[in-house]
């Protein structure tokens, strides 16, 4: 009681400070990823503690009257001793209350981003008083707001979407990237922040009594400095400018209207196919929006994710800067989100903002709009997905999806595919025009004559009459995520199963098991079980790992992962039991079919057990060579249409000779059922890829041979369109590569 009358005699502001700091951090506890100690809450605190440092100091100028400020901690060092761990109280007890969550991560961003912002805000304020004791707390307001906004230089300027900052400590970049815990980076650069504050208070001290003329020349001397470490902070890890990509990314392709940037393992057929790709995907965006792009766009395409997410922040997210012509994607899948990309790109002709992006930078415009112009989601047109969520109840009303940021609340899935139907109904039902313009400005009666409500309404009566063969496995399967603001513990959690695949990669097995248990305990999540049965199983202990699975699917029905479990769960049957069991989950895969892909390896897996169960235990055991013969063998007395895209995709890893393949099957094959229209599919696709167009062709008309449903239809004759496109235009494109 005495600590707090005294406090009260000195400053009213100490109260009203404190008291600020426990109600935000008691409504920080209410809200989704900063309800727990972690990395938002300490970021966030960060900021917060950064302010109030320096304010602190700022209010008792008149009390600095020397070189030293040993005097004012001793004189405030309850106060300041309880700024800094209140909000630390605060979010544990919140852990402890509210989940389970492992602490000790957020302890260390705590005391690594959290503590360290608080002495910098004090460092900052106490140099702010020296300068200009009159004018000491416009200044640090100064300081604090450029600090603050200097990513946005960043993010602007250069490719990264993370960032390291004296205030808030480190952002990651997207929300798509769970996995997060303190590294060597960050705090290497906490020390660099460190150095800087000690000789900002050393340098404040040794101008103390200077004139005007000497403290201005140590502010520019600060600045340059500043400047110098910024344009260093991409040799040491803490930014990514184009230079360093370039570096990263040492082939390049030259074409009309890209310069691509491959790693250093990519083959010259894999960089020209892809030189032709881009061109395509391109022609087809200048085709749907009635236009002609002019310019030149940089696309980087890296090695693998963890390259991408050390040099760029982003490592599952596929990304593209509209103001800098700049997309980024993984190599391994790039094909996939690369139309969507570009279609990012080439809305900067309509866009606003010095962004050029959607007018107010609106998520589900941008997305929306990319998303109609690539009209392609798992293979199916926009609207397909769009009705096929609707039926199965995952429901995002248009006028809500579209307001402000409403975007990130639902599963992403969910929201790309409504904003992107909404905009495709927009296109067709008013013209391509009309969307040009409200990307641009989303005003909507302005445009269309109708508010959003009423265009909602509209959209909703289309979708209502849009006639699809329902699906509910399938809706599961793409649209029954959680968002990371709705998952247990996400940040910890996905960090912690990264460490424990780690080890199981590298044979840890039982420490592996140990850490996955663990985060399962408190998760719940599908990945950290999935880490524990394949410890279990890499163990040889399948009347565990069978025994923990029968246990845990329950908590799986409504998950987009129950599919797979339920694939896993027939392996385990396969070691541990009969025929008849192992046949009995397969055969209830099939009645749900989630998924070509699942019908694909149910049928597959059956044909092997029909030789006996120890025939498939013996498959599970080989390697892709020895997978790959026995595909082979599989389909030596006639064609097992199923199981020719694993056949496709072995080939590849074992250097089957391509054409050899391609030649054997185009006399085997005949297209009769959507099986052996998928497979003929797959295998025009892999033509493509191997250049071999007039194979290519064939395939891809092959593959429209079964009438299937207009839905369905819809991936066989894209990839027709794309076919003969190449075998038009491949010579006179190629000519143009450098």
């Amino acid at each position: 009681m005495k600590f707090i009358y005294n406090l009260s005699s000195r400053s009213v502001l100490y109260i009203v400070i404190l008291a600020s700091l426990i109600s935000i951090n008691l409504f920080l506890t209410s809200l989704p990823l900063t309800n727990t100690l972690g990395y938002e809450f300490a970021a966030l605190n960060g900021i917060l503690l950064f302010l109030v440092g320096g304010i602190l100091i700022c209010v008792r100028k008149n009390e600095i009257d020397s070189k030293s400020l040993n005097h004012l901690y001793v004189k405030y060092r309850y106060f300041l001793t309880a700024t800094v761990f209140v909000p630390f109280l605060i979010g544990l007890g919140s852990s402890i209350i509210v989940s389970k969550c492992p602490i000790f991560d957020g302890l260390l961003f705590y005391m690594i981003i959290s503590i360290p912002s608080f002495i910098f805000g004090m460092a900052t304020g106490y140099f702010s008083v020296i300068i200009l004791r009159k004018y000491a707390f416009l200044i640090f307001l100064f300081f604090f707001l450029l600090c603050l906004s200097a990513p946005l230089l960043e993010f602007y300027l250069n490719p990264q979407i993370f960032f390291y900052n004296p205030v808030f400590g480190y952002y990651p970049g997207t929300i798509y990237d769970e996995d997060l815990s303190p590294d060597h980076i960050l705090i290497a650069y906490r020390i660099f922040n460190l150095a800087f504050f000690i000789y900002l208070v050393y340098i404040s001290q040794k101008i103390y009594d200077k004139g005007l003329r000497i403290k201005a020349l140590v502010l520019l001397s600060l600045f340059i400095t500043i400047a110098l470490f910024s344009f260093f902070k991409p040799a040491l890890n803490f930014a990514s400018n184009k230079n360093k990509l370039d570096k990263s990314l040492p082939k390049t392709l030259n074409t009309n209207s890209f310069t691509i940037h491959f790693p250093e393992d990519f083959s010259n057929s894999e960089i020209e196919h892809s030189g032709l790709l881009h061109e395509y995907y391109l022609a087809q965006i200048n085709d749907f929006l009635n236009i002609k792009f002019k310019g030149k766009i940089d696309s980087y395409v890296f090695k693998n994710r963890e390259q991408k997410r050390m040099l760029l922040g982003a490592g599952n997210a596929d990304i593209a800067k509209p103001w800098l012509n700049q997309i980024y994607l993984n190599g391994s899948d790039y094909a996939v989100t690369l139309k969507h990309e570009l279609a990012h790109i080439i809305g900067n002709k309509f866009g606003t903002t010095p962004f050029k992006a959607a007018d107010n930078l609106n998520p589900s415009m941008i997305e929306g709009f990319a998303m109609a112009v690539e009209n392609n989601f798992q293979g199916y047109p926009v609207h397909y997905m769009a009705k096929l969520a609707d039926s199965a109840g995952y429901k995002f009303p248009v006028e809500k999806l579209f307001a402000g940021f409403n975007f990130f609340s639902k599963t992403s899935s969910i929201s790309y595919i409504y904003s992107g139907s909404f905009i495709k109904y927009l296109a067709d039902t008013y013209g391509v025009e009309k969307i040009k313009r409200i990307y641009g400005n989303t005003d909507f009666p302005l445009i269309y004559g109708k508010d959003i409500t009423a265009l909602s309404v509209e959209y909703a009566d289309f979708l209502k009459e849009y006639s699809i063969k329902y699906n509910v496995s399938k809706a599961q399967l793409f649209f029954g995520g959680s968002t990371i603001f709705k998952k247990f513990c996400p940040r910890v959690a996905a960090s912690e199963t990264k460490k424990a695949s780690i080890m199981l990669s590298k044979s840890k097995t039982i420490e592996a098991l140990q850490l996955f248990k663990k985060v399962y305990n408190y998760s719940g999540s599908a990945q950290s079980l999935i880490g524990i049965i394949n410890c279990l199983y890499k163990e040889k202990k399948y009347s565990v790992a069978e025994k923990q699975l029968v246990a845990e699917l329950p908590n799986f029905r409504t998950s987009p992962y129950l599919f797979y479990l339920e694939l896993l769960y027939g392996e385990l049957l396969a070691r541990t039991g009969s025929s008849g069991s192992v046949l009995t989950v397969y055969d209830s895969l099939l009645v749900q079919n989630p998924d070509i892909v699942y019908t694909n390896e149910v049928l597959l897996r059956k044909e092997i057990v029909s030789e006996g169960i120890d025939s498939l235990k013996t498959y599970f055991d080989e390697n892709e060579t020895m997978k790959f013969k026995k595909l082979l063998e599989i389909n030596k007395n006639g064609i097992k249409y199923f199981s020719i895209p694993l056949l496709l995709q072995l080939s590849e890893k074992t250097e089957y000779n391509s054409k050899e393949l391609l030649d054997w099957l185009k006399n085997k094959i005949s297209v009769t059922d959507p099986v052996s229209a998928h497979a003929a599919l797959k295998i025009s696709q892999f033509a493509l890829h191997h250049s071999e167009l007039k194979l290519a062709q064939y395939f891809a008309t092959l593959a429209l041979s079964v009438n299937n449903d207009i839905n369905d239809y819809h991936r066989y004759v894209e990839n027709l369109r794309m076919v003969n496109w190449f075998v038009n235009n491949e010579k006179d494109i190629k000519n143009t590569f450098n």
